[in-house]
């Protein structure tokens, strides 16, 4: 018997990962039909137009693709702007596909939360790392007690961006610490739990004059540890020093880089871990590496399922409302 496909339509095209479910859609036959993309900026249709060709759907109206009665609603506009329309779907009644962090403002992502709840919509955030397989394999060894107690991860991810868009991120009162550094915070909270205390050291470097927080670091205290996230858009190499260590009394996991483009827009990456090692002055440490990966695949499959009622969203309302205030609160 064959399953049934979510009839989605995508809004907005000017988050920069706006083209993932589109360029990730043929590998997605079996669970969505495509509608169109509601969009206003013809700059950015005749740019998709061009990269996507006959794969780029029709352009609707908000009240054209109501009337079409879709399953659910993938949000990819501009961060600050994801809230709001995603409330305006949720409102109507449609399960939302939001790409993140969302809203600065924490009354209107609660808010967000508290509606989906109410109507019982699913709602699931676009933290792709939630979905790569070393992250999914360190999980699968921390929920069967294999590293122990965990008392500390290291979570960074920076890239060296131009200037420009170094200067784009002034937007962000939070600036690389919210852009970027939310997945990390998510990776921290997934492994440790919520922190007792938070200690924000976001900074500029002022690298060619730019003038926003382009260096993001926040510290995470817990009653047995610490933890801290980095990210940075000024570091040369960054991208593959994209790194989750994770450590507990019986174990460490360190995966890195945490992505490896590969081929045909697939990604790899390696981990090594070491379980039960009593040797401290050697290397006891076991190299991994996973199949190739499609970084988005997976997580548009579970939101179908999630959508159909055959797999539980394990991010509930409550958790995504507490990690957004933790976010912000380390964008301070």
């Amino acid at each position: 018997m064959s399953k049934k496909k979510l009839r989605v339509i995508q809004v907005g095209l000017e988050h920069d990962h706006a083209p993932a479910f589109i360029s990730t859609y043929p590998n997605l036959s079996n669970d969505y039909d495509f509608l169109g993309v509601i969009e206003t900026d013809q700059n950015l249709i005749e740019k998709f137009r061009k990269d996507f060709g006959s794969r780029f759907p029709g352009i609707l109206t908000w009240d054209e693709a109501f009337a079409l009665k879709p399953d659910a609603f993938i949000i990819e506009t501009e961060e600050l702007s994801l809230v709001p329309n995603a409330i305006r779907a949720l409102e109507a009644g449609y399960h939302v596909y939001m790409d993140k962090p969302g809203s600065e403002n924490c009354s209107e992502f609660h808010r967000m939360c508290d509606i989906a709840k109410a109507k019982n919509l699913v709602l699931c955030l676009g933290y792709m790392y939630r979905y790569n397989p070393a992250v999914v394999h360190a999980k699968k060894l921390k929920d069967e007690g294999k590293l122990g107690e965990i008392f500390s991860v290291e979570a960074q991810m920076s890239v060296r961006h131009e200037n420009d868009k170094r200067n784009w991120l002034g937007r962000f009162k939070g600036g690389m610490l919210y852009f970027l550094g939310c997945h990390l915070i998510d990776l921290v909270v997934m492994f440790c739990g919520f922190p007792e205390e938070v200690i924000p050291f976001n900074m500029n470097t002022g690298i060619e004059g730019n003038n926003s927080r382009d260096y993001g670091f926040a510290v995470y205290k817990y009653k047995n540890g610490i933890s801290f996230v980095k990210t940075t858009a000024t570091e040369i190499n960054g991208y593959d020093r994209r790194q989750l260590v994770v450590t507990g009394s019986l174990g460490t996991i360190e995966i890195r880089p945490l992505e490896i483009n590969v081929e045909n827009g697939l990604l790899m990456t390696k981990a090594r871990e070491t379980l039960n090692n009593e040797k401290a002055w050697e290397d006891n440490s076991t190299a991994l590496e996973f199949p190739k990966f499609g970084r988005y695949e997976e997580m548009f499959k579970s939101f179908a399922e999630y959508v159909r009622g055959e797999k539980e969203n394990p991010y509930t309302y409550e958790y995504e409302a507490k990690l957004h205030d933790l976010i912000m609160k380390s964008c301070e």
